[in-house]
């Protein structure tokens, strides 16, 4: 197992591990004991070699797509399934018991990123600097992977809601609807949307009351999807908070929206969750 970093106060305990991804693998709430991240149990926690699967290596995770979620051709090459930063390793420049900044330069895109993920009382906050030197439409988006173990709420003030694709899920369009934001654990269902918000704000609850809301940056994360398997894909408990850059999943759809961003460019962006007990 890749080694992990930890910070933590009197109401968060977070894990973090930066060769895989450098992605978020634990946020405790510690009033209650309360896990906010999925982990996939069916898989051990390792290192993934670039150009694989991400579905059949999805260890779960809070994490980041860049720059691409389906694959795609962009004018320095292939970009990898569901990008390339989850399987690369991040470098941990800076670490103390509240504060974690991890860096990455080694991508085939020639980009590179800053996170820096601090905790204070019971919020999280991770803030982002992007530097993407080539000329091209890309995606960055965040990947967050939330536990269904028994039932959640979603609360979302949406204003439209759309499949991800026509022929994938078994929820939207149909009787069972409701359940989208309303997911029970092993119901059998599962889908992907697109969802026009008119607020940058997400807030789940548990069976037990606890809570967490995501406020994310709109000026860069436009855009807001939401992936969900109440066990009805791959056998997966899952909700999955999705800000983007980008409308659609494929660039080239995002681009005949105009709802695409492009290189080369810096940027920065950031979330931040608040965790309780209700």
């Amino acid at each position: 197992m890749s080694e992990t970093i930890f910070l933590e106060n009197k109401f968060l305990r977070i894990e973090i591990i930066p060769e895989l991804g450098g992605r978020i693998s634990s946020v405790i709430f510690k009033p209650t004991g309360k896990e906010w991240v999925w982990s996939n149990t069916q898989l051990t926690t390792k290192k993934v070699e670039k150009g694989s699967s991400y579905d059949d290596n999805w260890q779960g995770g809070w994490e980041e797509l860049f720059p691409n979620d389906a694959i795609e051709e962009f004018s320095w090459g292939t970009g990898r399934d569901h990008g390339e930063l989850w399987f690369n390793s991040w470098n941990l420049t800076q670490n103390d018991k509240f504060k974690a900044t991890l860096t990455i330069d080694n991508l085939e895109s020639d980009s590179k990123f800053t996170k820096i993920i601090d905790i204070s009382q019971s919020s999280m906050n991770v803030k982002y600097k992007g530097q993407i030197p080539f000329d091209d439409y890309f995606l960055f988006k965040l990947h967050l992977a939330v536990p269904l173990n028994r039932d959640l709420q979603i609360k979302v003030n949406a204003i439209n809601i759309n499949k991800v694709d026509p022929e994938f899920g078994n929820i939207l369009n149909t009787e069972m609807e409701s359940y989208f934001f309303s997911p029970k654990k092993d119901s059998g269902l599962y889908d992907f949307a697109y969802l026009d918000i008119n607020k940058n704000q997400v807030e789940i609850t548990d069976e037990n009351n606890d809570s967490m809301t995501l406020v994310f940056d709109d000026t860069v994360l436009k855009y807001f999807w939401i992936f969900q398997s109440q066990g009805g894909w791959n056998n997966h408990n899952v909700v999955v908070l999705e800000p983007s850059t980008n409308s659609k999943k494929n660039i080239i759809e995002a681009l005949e929206e105009n709802k695409a961003i492009k290189g080369p460019v810096d940027f920065q962006t950031q979330y931040r969750v608040e965790f309780s007990n209700k």
